[in-house]
Formats: structure tokens, sequence, C-alpha cells
């Protein structure tokens, strides 16, 4: 089994040490475990600028020769990506040896997103009456970017929203995911099928399937799998589903 997304303290929003998380990797029979931390640049962000790359890097190659033969371990990165941010990422992602680049929509009008699904739905008694729109239209500037090899949980919004019918919302906005994974596969992206949905409200994978479903017929072929764990426990959480999700869709997994 492969977890490309984990966060440890070098995350604002964990605490976990590295070693920790390679023996719980270990323990969970990983073939391979990835390193994810963020790096994010958004004044309105608690983690801006929190990310020590230097000291990650030095820890990251004592352990991945400590462990060598026990598990491959790889250094990625995940980033939320802002237009107005985008030379700060290029910057970063040069800076450092990263084995993949996860980036990822966190913010939406600057706003966090947890924040934003909140005061979008406040009021609202139906999904119907919701206009995610603004959503997919920063989720595409993602895609145009280029400059990454992992689109991290392209329907994240679910995890913060109240309401939990979204077929509905894939239905609506069909148009718009089929443009961004046409692009996805178009430019050698990968597309993330990541399993922290199943720990939270939505109870379910990110993404659904019926966007896998339109992934695969569109012609996408290869996957990344990452449980976004941020505690102790979480690493390869809901990997069973997850496995035979691949398994169904014919799905070939992404080795950095």
């Amino acid at each position: 089994m492969i977890d490309l997304h984990n966060h440890s303290l070098y995350s604002y929003d964990s605490k976990r040490k590295m070693e920790d998380i390679v023996i719980e990797g270990i323990s969970k029979d990983l073939d391979i475990l990835g390193f994810s931390d963020h790096l994010d640049f958004n004044k309105n962000d608690p983690g801006n600028m929190f990310y020590k790359g230097k000291n990650q890097l030095e820890e990251f190659s004592f352990l991945k020769k400590k462990y060598s033969q026990k598990i491959k371990l790889f250094l990625g990165i995940e980033s939320s990506y802002e237009k107005d941010y985008e030379d700060k990422i290029i910057s970063s992602f040069k800076k450092f040896p990263f084995d993949y680049k996860i980036v990822s929509l966190h913010f939406v009008d600057g706003v966090v997103i947890s924040d934003w699904i909140v005061n979008l739905e406040k009021d609202k008694k139906s999904i119907f009456e919701v206009d995610y729109e603004k959503y997919f239209i920063q989720l595409e500037s993602i895609v145009d970017f280029k400059i990454f090899n992992i689109l991290g949980h392209i329907d994240y919004y679910k995890k913060y929203s109240k309401f939990t019918n979204h077929r509905e919302t894939f239905k609506r906005y069909q148009n718009y995911y089929e443009r961004i994974l046409r692009k996805v596969i178009k430019n050698g992206n990968i597309l993330e099928i990541n399993s922290s949905g199943l720990r939270h409200k939505c109870k379910e994978q990110f993404p659904s399937v019926e966007i896998l479903k339109l992934y695969k017929d569109l012609g996408g072929e290869i996957v990344s799998t990452g449980s976004d764990s941020h505690k102790t426990g979480d690493i390869a959480f809901g990997f069973d589903r997850i496995q035979n999700i691949i398994k169904d869709f014919k799905f070939k997994v992404y080795k950095p």
C-alpha cells in the first residue's frame, strides 16, 4: 500500500514527529510512505510561512536511511494554490528536492474554505439553493498552474458542507469537473484519492465515485492514494475501501 499524504510537526496543524509517522506506517504494512507537509503563503492562513524545509530535509534524510530495509520513504509537499502566491510557490518548489508536489484548493476568494462554505450555506435549507461555482472556477485555475504532480482532494468542499447529497452538486457542475479532469490528463498530472473524507461528516472519500468514473471515462488511468493524516491512527485510514475502488476502476497507483 502507498500513502503519500501525511502531515508532521512541520505542518502547523499536526504535532506528530516524523519518526512516529514512519513507525506507524510500518505497523500498517505500508510499502511506501510520503510526507506532504503544508507550504502556504496566504496571510490569513495560520500556516503562513510555517514550513521549515531545510530542517525537514535533514530529518527526512536520516529517517530514510535508518528505515530503508522496512519501508520506502518519500518527501513531498502540499501547497495551497492561489494565483497571487504563484511566484512564491514556484520558488519554494525549486528550492527543495521534493519527490512529488500536491497542489490543493484550501481558499476561495482568499477565505479559508471551512469559513467560506459555512458562510455560503448559512440560512440555506436545501443544497439546491447553494451556488458553489466560485469553488470550481478557482479549482480550474489550479490545473492551469501545471507545476505540480498531484491534484489534491478535488471535491474537498464536502468536508465542511452541512449538506450530504453532493450527487446533485456533481450533476450541476459536471461541466467544470469534465474540463478540469481533461486538463489533469492532458498535462500528465495525477488525481488523488484521499480517504480523509471517510473520517468526516460526508463519510466519503475525495473524490466521489461519480467523479472517479468520469475521470476513467475521459481516459484517466493513474491515481495517487493518501490518508491526509494529521494525528496518530489516521495513516492508511479507510484504505480497504480505497483499494477496492482502485481495483473496480482498474486504476494504476502512482509511485514517486
